[in-house]
């Protein structure tokens, strides 16, 4: 009978044993059904509040239409307010990581701050999405630790075929006026060697403070002879630079070229019309795509917040996107930063403008570059594409080698 009991004894403590191992399993997978933080540095306040907003926006559209879990596990992001300054988001680069233990950043929207978030996340290998790559800091990190890339597209990409389309119509020489800072000077700088390569001069380059109030001292400068003028803004500087450049009626005598923010949608419905229209740009996204992809998400923005897609609602769908498919690679198992990233890195996009895929020399986008051309349409102004490049490298026309030389450069300091 001892015997028997002690047998009892021992086959309950095996059941025991065997309903803890499945719970076990099942803690697992509770433990993978947890949700996936994801630290978000967004410019939310001061000239490219916007901007920040329109990525915010874009994020949750893109959550809404490829969903918000995968594997059980829902994606959340906490938003803070970089505002533009390079000390305030690497301090909350770490607060992010090291307080709020998220497992991956939404990088900073402005460059300079990027390059500064990138010599922390770079050697602790933190996963990270940058809106852009225009620093040496950046791409110096992606490569070394393997760990970030940029999702939207190179700081200097639109502008190195804005160069090529712009001799392409038969520019010779023309004058470029650019914000001076970091984004500025890739932008301008890229511009600038791609035009000379091709045969072109420059006129003169004009550069304005990251905040200029007034940019009539500065459009005044402008040659009358020169041919075309090629302008580099974002934000509430786009708008101030369109209307000091009509006000002097520059717009009426010499064409203006911008790169994808002159005109983007963070800042047209702000610009006068009259100052504006028939201006072209170079950019990666333009509300104005004539395609099913395009119309779906131009129709659905419009009625969820009331206003139109600019590059900056697309990079945030795009981003929701790519984190999206990556956790369906990898089931919802995130086992550790490194296939995280490489998850990230390796998944294609089929984006409103066509499919996005990442170089593996720069870790940014190749992807189709618009021409688009500033035209009132059922009453607002858009961009509409009058002519496409497809699939373009981060470096356009140059070489690699070219690009990078100009690319490092451009990030150390205003161009010569």
């Amino acid at each position: 009978m001892d015997r028997r009991r002690l047998l009892g004894v021992v086959l309950v403590g095996l059941v025991v044993l065997a309903v803890t191992a499945c719970g076990g399993a099942s803690g697992s997978s509770t433990a993978s059904a947890t949700p996936f933080p994801i630290g978000f540095e967004l410019e939310l306040s001061g000239p490219f509040a916007a901007n920040g907003k329109q990525i915010q926006d874009g994020w949750y559209l893109g959550l809404h239409d490829f969903g918000d879990t995968v594997a059980g596990r829902k994606i959340e992001a906490t938003f803070v307010d970089e505002q533009g300054d390079p000390n305030v988001a690497l301090t909350q680069a770490r607060q992010l990581w090291q307080v709020n233990h998220v497992q991956m950043l939404e990088g900073p929207t402005a460059a300079n701050a990027a390059a500064a978030v990138a010599s922390f996340t770079g050697p602790n290998r933190i996963p990270v999405d940058d809106v852009a790559l225009c620093s040496s800091q950046q791409l110096d990190s992606y490569r070394r630790y393997g760990n970030g890339y940029a999702s939207a597209w190179s700081c200097d990409q639109p502008s190195i075929i804005a160069a090529q389309w712009a001799y392409e119509q038969g520019y010779r020489h023309v004058t470029t006026v650019g914000m001076d800072y970091a984004y500025g000077w890739e932008g301008i700088g890229s511009f600038v060697a791609a035009f000379r390569k091709l045969g072109g001069t420059i006129d003169r380059e004009i550069w304005g403070p990251q905040s200029t109030a007034d940019w009539s001292p500065y459009v005044t400068q402008i040659p009358a002879d020169t041919q075309a003028v090629f302008a580099l803004m974002a934000g509430a500087e786009s708008v101030r630079f369109t209307n000091a450049y009509g006000q002097f009626g520059l717009n009426r005598r010499i064409p203006l070229i911008g790169n994808t923010t002159l005109f983007d949608q963070s800042a047209l419905p702000s610009e006068n019309p009259a100052y504006v229209q028939g201006s072209k740009m170079a950019a990666q996204y333009c509300d104005g795509i004539d395609t099913p992809a395009n119309r779906r998400f131009v129709d659905e923005v419009h009625r969820r917040y009331g206003d139109y897609p600019g590059y900056y609602t697309y990079t945030g769908y795009v981003k929701a996107e790519r984190v999206v498919a990556a956790l369906r690679k990898l089931q919802g198992k995130v086992n550790g930063s490194r296939a995280l990233i490489q998850a990230l890195q390796s998944v294609k996009v089929a984006a409103p403008t066509g499919t996005v895929t990442l170089s593996p020399v720069t870790h940014s986008p190749v992807q189709n570059i618009f021409i688009c051309q500033v035209e009132m349409v059922g009453g607002s102004l858009h961009n509409v594409p009058i002519k496409t490049y497809r699939s373009v490298n981060p470096w356009g026309i140059l070489s690699p080698a070219e690009w990078e030389s100009v690319f490092r450069r451009d990030s150390a300091g205003r161009p010569t």
